[in-house]
């Protein structure tokens, strides 16, 4: 897995249809332990090489830091929180998704990301 330092962002996204629903699950601090299908192929890493990695991996840069610290405040507080996120490919790609993650009983989350389509979608996109 690329270390998300060494990869350039270019302003093309990486497309997913509107009915995939991609997945990932982590300890509580972070650390990717499972992943469905689409998760690894629109971030365009492995499933294989996620399993380990701090999520933040996919990160990318245009994001502002103060959402993660609300989801973090949220989750580790036990409760769900929904936002959307701009992500980025170990290509260098973007992908935006609404993310709704939610602690589950074995202390760690679950993130579960759909394609954003609702109006509120293109203000946030924008800025």
């Amino acid at each position: 897995m690329n270390h998300k330092s060494k990869i350039v962002p270019i302003n093309a996204p990486r497309d997913f249809a509107i009915n995939e629903l991609f997945f990932s699950t982590t300890d509580r601090k972070g650390i990717i332990a499972s992943g469905n299908g689409v998760f690894a192929r629109v971030s365009h890493y492995p499933i294989k090489e996620m399993i380990g990695k701090p999520h933040n991996t996919i990160r990318h840069p245009d994001m502002p830091r103060a959402v993660f610290k609300l989801l973090w405040d949220y989750l580790l507080a036990g409760k769900p929180i929904a936002a959307y996120v701009k992500n980025m490919a170990s290509d260098g790609r973007y992908y935006w998704v609404l993310a709704l993650a939610a602690p589950v009983e074995d202390g760690g989350f679950l993130s579960v990301r759909f394609k954003p389509s609702s109006e509120l979608f293109a203000i946030v996109s924008e800025v």
